[in-house]
């Protein structure tokens, strides 16, 4: 049995390179009962956190002296900084890099980009410009300057990207697009695949057992956002799905497939089985069109982590999968 086995408790192999995680109710009961042990001080979750500003971005550091080894973290979609929002005295909406910090920050140094013109801890909702800007293009720009600086001038033996959701989309791009793609050793692909947000959403219409509320979700994208028409909607000024159109018309049709096919590293994606928000068919895609790549596939058996036990063994799949790299 080897670590991530030991980790997550069990896996069943369906078939080569996947793993389809079941989770063990005396491990998670274990876990739950530990939890405390394993979270964060929202006052205070970033110690040792170093800001690195360059013309047009900036990137949050956790070095590690003792290692030559570096993680660079692609948060998801969200309204502020990737760091979270401070108020008063504490972080909230803290995301997945936080999580993977608390994991492999004592074997690797962190990195983690921030999202266009945005500053440490600040909410951006209410922020026009912010809105104006928030698209693929420009969080592929910001992204591929800070990492280009920051790697120009440090030296490391290895680097992981990992990318979650929209980060998760736009990896491969940033991958494309990196000076020093040849120290980039693997990558980990959170809930994206190889299908567009557009072509999932196809799939998932599709299913039956949605409420009203998924089902006029998924119309409104399909109906919007149809490849057909030659003009799509490029307001930010509204909300439309928690975002803006103009999020929406630079994201819907990013199909990371087209990237794949080129990378020749290990790839670690990994996806909610049931989830209402993303399809874990646009990973079978990938899967099934690229069999002789060196990616591996993991599908966890939840809609998404809701309990400090499901993120906590999250975060522990993730990160043996990295350490397991060595």
């Amino acid at each position: 049995m080897d670590n991530r086995q030991f980790i997550m408790g069990q896996y069943m192999i369906n078939q080569k390179n996947t793993r389809r995680i079941f989770f063990v109710p005396i491990v998670i009961a274990l876990l739950i009962s530990c939890a405390t042990k394993n979270t964060y001080d929202p006052e205070a979750p970033y110690p040792g956190l170093e800001i690195i500003r360059y013309s047009n971005s900036l990137v949050y550091e956790f070095p590690n002296a003792g290692s030559k080894e570096l993680i660079i973290v692609l948060e998801g979609m969200i309204w502020y900084s990737v760091l979270g929002v401070k108020i008063d005295n504490a972080w909230v909406g803290t995301g997945i890099a936080l999580e993977l910090l608390q994991e492999l920050r004592n074997t690797h140094t962190v990195l983690i980009p921030e999202k266009t013109q945005r500053l440490t801890g600040q909410d951006y909702y209410y922020n026009m410009e912010d809105r104006e800007n928030y698209t693929a293009a420009n969080l592929v720009a910001c992204y591929t300057e800070s990492i280009n600086s920051y790697l120009s001038e440090h030296e490391y033996s290895s680097v992981v990207l990992v990318g979650y959701t929209e980060g998760a989309v736009l990896m491969p791009l940033v991958y494309e697009k990196m000076r020093n793609k040849d120290k980039v050793i693997a990558m980990v692909a959170i809930n994206s695949g190889g299908l567009s947000w557009y072509e999932e959403k196809e799939i998932l219409s599709k299913r039956s057992g949605w409420n009203q509320n998924w089902i006029d979700y998924f119309t409104d994208i399909l109906n919007t956002f149809n490849p057909e028409k030659t003009e799509f909607p490029d307001s930010f000024e509204e909300n439309y799905l928690d975002m803006t159109y103009r999020y929406y018309n630079s994201m819907v049709h990013i199909k990371p497939f087209e990237y794949y096919k080129n990378i020749d590293i290990p790839v670690y994606f990994v996806c909610d089985s049931f989830s209402y928000r993303y399809a874990s068919e646009s990973q079978e895609y990938i899967q099934d069109n690229l069999p002789d790549k060196p990616f591996e596939f993991g599908y966890w058996e939840w809609t998404e982590p809701e309990t400090v036990a499901d993120i906590i063994m999250f975060r522990k799949d993730i990160a043996a999968w990295i350490l397991a790299l060595k």
